[in-house]
């Protein structure tokens, strides 16, 4: 369950921010350990995987322009009046547009920010890391330059994926043609004709008819499917389990995890550069990852550190990423340079999964125009043996 919590710091500051939790007394218990004190907590309306976001590229844009106006010495809340109405996204223009207003009432950047809650979470934990430490501009640019780069591994990937995808679509719709137009025309040839078909082509033909006999069954299991690929998609235990599926291929459960693990990495790296505290780092990933499984793991990671463990030994206990990136964040924590460590390895598994995926791109290519070319002509071949016999008796 998810709770909004209104708490006082040691500072005195009272802040509003979102927690995930079995309970009321889970989470108090939570912010008492951080040592703060909860004023309420109440049941959040807002999920963190369901409420309306602002868009990733219009907040880059943002951000871009934003960047450029503090660099040139403008105070914050000129910036912002300034950049109100800029864009094409009325979502960004509308947020904004409150949150000048709730700047202008007193509140701080980050805070208003959270009031208005269609910034995505690690955004805002930037956002109050650069406060925090003065150095919101230099906060800005990493999250930016992230964020780019983050963009256009996600554009490579799908680049890569479309032509397997296009490939997969006609095989499909050949069989589809050939099992529901073809071989019903050949079969009432052959059963009329009184032709001596081969093993092979009665096989094809009754298995023809069986598809023919049985399209609503078909159509029914297309349902089903599509229900079932929803629910992985969408449904927290869904993903769980789709995600289990995955890890368990060979090499493709490999590259997931170090994907997973090269997220998790650079974002925490991102946040730590930053200011943030670990253990507010850790709550913010674990609110935002996509990963079903992760963000499980997370909880029980962040618990361990809140009790005095090393960030390394939880992550090595938790088993959610790659050990290269525990052993770097082991080393990270002892030379006291874990945001840089973080980075490399980032970096690491970013072009491993790069190398990974253009070489399983390149070779699915001729594989599947392999296939479908062996598929269809073993199905001409079997449909057109009973003429050529045919047409060599009557020679």
């Amino acid at each position: 369950m998810r709770f909004t919590v209104k708490y006082t710091t040691r500072a005195g500051e009272v802040l509003l921010r979102d927690y995930e939790g079995v309970s009321t007394d889970e989470v108090k218990a939570r912010i008492l350990a951080e040592g703060s004190f909860p004023l309420e907590v109440k049941t959040s309306g807002r999920s963190f995987t369901g409420s309306r976001a602002i868009k990733v590229d219009s907040l880059i844009i943002f951000n871009q322009e934003l960047l450029a106006l503090l660099k040139a010495g403008i105070p914050l809340l000129q910036c912002l009046e300034l950049l109100v109405g800029h864009g094409k996204d009325p979502l960004l223009r509308r947020s904004l547009e409150r949150v000048v207003e709730l700047v202008k009432e007193g509140l701080s950047f980050s805070e208003a920010l959270e009031q208005v809650g269609t910034f995505p979470s690690v955004y805002r934990a930037n956002v109050v890391a650069g406060e925090r430490s003065g150095t919101l501009h230099e906060v800005i640019a990493r999250w930016l330059s992230f964020q780019n780069f983050a963009q256009k591994s996600r554009r490579r990937i799908l680049e890569a994926l479309i032509y397997p995808i296009f490939l997969v679509m006609v095989l499909i719709v050949a069989l589809l043609v050939i099992f529901n137009v073809v071989l019903p025309r050949f079969a009432e040839i052959y059963s009329d004709g009184g032709f001596e078909m081969p093993q092979a082509t009665r096989i094809l033909l009754a298995f023809g008819t069986f598809v023919r006999n049985t399209i609503w069954i078909q159509v029914g299991l297309l349902v089903v499917l599509i229900i079932a690929l929803r629910w992985m998609f969408t449904a927290e235990r869904g993903k769980r389990v789709l995600e289990r599926g995955i890890l368990a291929i060979p090499k493709f459960g490999t590259l997931y995890r170090m994907y997973h693990s090269s997220v998790f990495t650079r974002t925490l790296g991102v946040l730590l550069a930053g200011g943030m505290p670990v253990l507010q780092a850790l709550e913010v990933i674990q609110r935002t990852t996509p990963s079903e499984r992760m963000k499980l793991r997370l909880i029980k990671v962040t618990e361990m550190v809140r009790a005095g463990s090393s960030l390394h030994q939880a992550l090595d206990q938790s088993k959610m990423l790659d050990p290269l990136a525990v052993e770097m964040t082991r080393v990270g924590e002892q030379s006291s340079a874990l945001p840089d460590m973080l980075n490399h390895v980032a970096d690491f598994f970013d072009q491993e999964v790069e190398k990974a995926t253009t070489a399983i791109t390149t070779l699915i290519g001729p594989v599947l125009i392999l296939f479908m070319g062996v598929v269809v002509l073993g199905l001409l071949l079997a449909v057109y043996v009973p003429l050529f016999n045919a047409g060599s008796t009557v020679r």
